[in-house]
């Protein structure tokens, strides 16, 4: 079985290393490629100009690998990084609810025209956030990605300090952003259904059940917004992913 696998940085998950094959035999027979482009967006995806060039790319990679399967993790960055850019950079006044379903129409609009069978498309949701049980962490990290190209001006020194004030007094809660990621998911899932194309989602396994939120053993303790990269990580994903390719297959 052959995997094209395209995503944002999050899809780093997926490479397979030896060490992965011989823990989990699952991967017999499977011949994987993995297109991770770090910061690439689902609202920049339908732009063929956009800057990282991914949905021209998409089209080329897809010929030149022929795959059984063609996988699409990508959201993370618009769902964690790009509600809040646009709530408090942009000034949006848009719902979050409006902007999911940009987000997805975005997503699915773009995968339903490309030359592939729907059939053979499938569609991993976003992970749970790891920027939870430390307020002020969170905020840091969000703050850092927010204002990262505002430049060394007094306009933008005003401007970085209007942000922050807004962010520390309103940014939503661990907990509202757990159940965002799953909102956006199950949104996610009924639109890929209604395109017939595959969907599945690791957050059952992250989830712990008792905090209602990712379980900590899956946040790294570094300044970053990934999950632990591990080798049960990674099986969960490609478990997760064949089970979902054999789903299709036979049905």
């Amino acid at each position: 079985m052959k995997f094209l696998i395209v995503g944002d940085s999050h899809a780093q998950y997926f490479n397979i290393t030896n060490q992965l094959r011989v823990v989990n035999h699952s991967l017999r027979g499977i011949n994987a490629v993995t297109k991770a482009v770090s910061a690439a967006t689902v609202t920049g995806v339908g732009r063929l100009s956009s800057t990282l060039g991914l949905g021209s790319d998409i089209p080329r990679w897809l010929e030149s690998y022929e795959p059984d399967f063609a996988v699409f993790n990508l959201g993370q960055v618009d769902v964690e990084l790009g509600v809040p850019f646009r709530q408090y950079v942009l000034g949006d006044e848009e719902s979050v609810e409006d902007r999911l379903k940009f987000f997805i129409s975005t997503y699915v609009d773009y995968l339903d025209g490309l030359d592939i069978d729907s059939n053979k498309i499938i569609v991993k949701g976003v992970n749970l956030p790891v920027l939870c049980y430390d307020r002020a962490k969170s905020v840091k990290y969000i703050m850092r990605i927010l204002t990262e190209r505002f430049a060394d001006t007094e306009v933008d020194k005003e401007r970085r300090a209007s942000v922050l004030k807004n962010l520390t007094e309103t940014y939503t809660s661990d907990v509202m952003r757990t159940d965002l990621a799953l909102h956006y998911n199950s949104m996610l899932a009924s639109a890929c259904a209604e395109r017939g194309f595959g969907y599945f989602d690791i957050n059952e396994q992250l989830m712990d059940e008792k905090l209602g939120m990712i379980d900590p053993r899956f946040i790294p303790s570094k300044f970053d917004h990934h999950i632990v990269d591990s080798l049960e990580v990674r099986s969960m994903h490609w478990n997760w992913l064949i089970k979902t390719a054999r789903n299709k297959y036979w049905h």
